[in-house]
């Protein structure tokens, strides 16, 4: 029976225990996983799809596995639009200190957002370029960064550690650029805007292209 992940943490993960090696793996809301059985007060299940443990056989609470395993699998594939908005102007943020940021709006499904593309201007980091690019599924959870400061600063914040990685012009290969929430940008798309952050991590994360084995949530168009 195929079923599909949902978070246990605000967030937005969800630990299981691989079989193998009994050590936990955190999974993304919608990874699909086969339920295999169920015994001793646990379910199992094979991790079918998406970039974290693809083939393991992983395990939860049999009480866990009915709170956040569902039926319920994701929409076919998202649409992001990312408009620059003039040259790099700088910004004080409360969390990072003085920072020129290059702006964009972010568009998505009737609603937008306030993103920077870029805040190091050393010759090593530039905004991403326009055209389409794809937007993947997110890789592992990015908690080594903190998000602490955002989330207080932001009420009912989820997906805060969930980053998406960006296939430059179409590729399905991790370029090391991301959408996620925060106010620095290394060339990653950076929701800046954070009380807008929760309404895109839930729009993206529900969403994934047919045929893609759960890789790819959608695309990502870039213009000026």
């Amino acid at each position: 029976m195929d079923k599909f992940t949902r978070r246990a943490e605000s967030s937005g993960w969800l630990s299981v225990r691989l079989s193998r090696t009994g050590q936990l793996a955190s999974l993304c809301e919608y990874t699909r996983v086969k339920v295999v059985r169920e015994t001793g007060g646990r379910t199992y299940f094979t991790i079918t799809d998406g970039f974290i443990g693809v083939g393991a056989e992983a395990s939860l609470s049999t009480a866990n596995a009915a709170k956040y395993l569902s039926k319920d699998g994701p929409g076919g594939a998202a649409k992001v639009t990312v408009t620059y908005s003039g040259v790099p102007t700088e910004e004080v943020s409360p969390f990072k200190g003085k920072l020129k940021q290059q702006w964009a709006t972010l568009s998505f499904e009737g609603q937008t957002a306030t993103v920077t593309l870029n805040s190091v201007w050393d010759g090593g980091f530039r905004p991403i370029p326009t055209g389409i690019h794809a937007i993947l599924a997110p890789d592992y959870s990015h908690k080594t960064i903190s998000t602490a400061p955002y989330v207080s600063a932001t009420s009912g914040m989820v997906g805060n550690d969930v980053w998406f990685p960006i296939g430059l012009s179409g590729s399905s290969e991790n370029s090391s650029r991301y959408i996620h929430v925060g106010h620095l940008s290394e060339g990653c798309v950076t929701v800046h805007q954070l009380e807008r952050w929760t309404a895109l991590y839930q729009y993206l994360i529900s969403h994934r292209v047919a045929g893609t084995a759960g890789k790819r949530i959608g695309s990502l168009v870039v213009q000026k």
